[in-house]
């Protein structure tokens, strides 16, 4: 008897929401075999991603939770409100979204062990898992978290999910962006408002060093006894850290490997929005016969690099942020969050950075 080895059509490596996306994106429509590889448990994990409604995620409305027309910016002292009636801020659940990128014609199969390595054979892949088994596959999808750099900045933050009294919250308007003072630390709370009884409260850093999940619980606290909530009830908490740089290596060299999400330079680092961009450069691979696809324009990544070296080498508490969406209307603030501006918009967040600072960064 011959024993013939499988070989996948394609390995997807981390089945988080750009691994997801690939399975739905990509190869949604074919009947192809499909192997994953993502050593949590998937099915536990239920966070929110939140994102302007740009018209690339205009095909997954049917999962949207909720929108918002309306958000504040600002602090104790100062609130910027903004609208846009065309591309409201939108959330969509973890939960919801694996449900619907795992909705295929094709068959993914799905191993809950880490990939070790991976290695070119012929013309396709050798796959070994931590329990040394070996899998095959024509491309490989990799997803994989990057290494940390030492002296970079993180976005990293603790949500919790609260039930409270009834009228607590006004439903049509959330808080992008509630800075509080703290010495020489960024810090804000982010709040979606699902119900008038039922927010997402999320404390939210941006700093070289992650804190212990006390310190972001805290500050929660913190802020909602000041807002004369005192009691609500914890249904569940979500975390996360998110790089506020561009990886180094982007590209891969052999043609049927494609680093994405993350890995592939998909984040937009000044603002730590990941998720509508990760979507991005996934329609784009479907669409290129390329394994890299720039998600980001090269005037976007100078900026991002500008800023995010500006925050790095300066105490900012949040003035920066007010100013810049005090200079710009909600549809001006939306497109350049989803780097989407154009050049009057652009040449407006210049203008609202701090001059000295900004132009040291321009000029480093």
């Amino acid at each position: 008897m011959v024993y013939q080895m499988k070989i996948y059509k394609a390995a997807i490596i981390g089945l988080g929401a750009s691994g997801l996306a690939v399975n739905k994106i990509i190869y949604g429509e074919t009947f192809n075999e499909i192997i994953a590889f993502e050593n949590k448990e998937v099915n536990s994990r239920d966070n929110f991603f939140g994102f302007w409604l740009a018209d690339w995620m205009k095909p997954f409305e049917e999962i949207i939770e909720k929108k918002w027309n309306k958000w504040t910016i600002g602090n104790s002292n100062i609130n910027v409100t903004h609208i846009s009636n065309e591309k409201p801020y939108c959330v969509i659940s973890f939960k919801k979204w694996k449900e619907y990128c795992l909705e295929t014609n094709n068959k993914l199969e799905i191993v809950n062990e880490q990939v070790i390595q991976y290695l070119p054979v012929k013309n396709y892949f050798k796959i070994i898992t931590a329990d040394k088994k070996e899998y095959y596959a024509e491309k490989i999808y990799d997803s994989r978290s990057i290494e940390e750099k030492k002296g970079e900045l993180k976005q990293h933050f603790l949500g919790i999910n609260i039930d409270v009294a009834d009228n607590t919250f006004d439903e049509q308007k959330l808080t992008l962006m509630h800075f509080t003072q703290e010495d020489n630390l960024l810090h804000f709370i982010y709040i979606l408002p699902f119900k008038h009884n039922k927010a997402l409260v999320e404390s939210t850093v941006f700093s070289k060093e992650i804190f212990d999940d006390s310190w972001y619980r805290q500050k929660i606290i913190n802020y909602l006894m000041l807002n004369n909530i005192n009691n609500f009830e914890e249904q569940s908490i979500e975390k996360g850290v998110i790089p506020m740089f561009f990886v180094d290596e982007e590209r891969s060299e052999n043609s049927n490997v494609y680093n994405i999400g993350i890995r592939g330079g998909a984040c937009k680092p000044s603002t730590g929005y990941a998720f509508s961009f990760f979507i991005k450069q996934i329609q784009y691979l479907k669409d290129s016969n390329k394994n890299f696809v720039n998600v980001h324009n090269y005037l976007e990544k100078r900026m991002d690099k500008m800023f995010i070296n500006f925050l790095k080498n300066n105490n900012e508490n949040g003035n920066s942020f007010i100013k810049l969406a005090s200079n710009l209307n909600g549809n001006e603030f939306q497109s350049f969050m989803m780097g989407e501006s154009n050049l009057l918009t652009k040449l407006k967040v210049i203008k609202s950075m701090p001059k000295i600072g900004f132009i040291k960064e321009i000029f480093s």
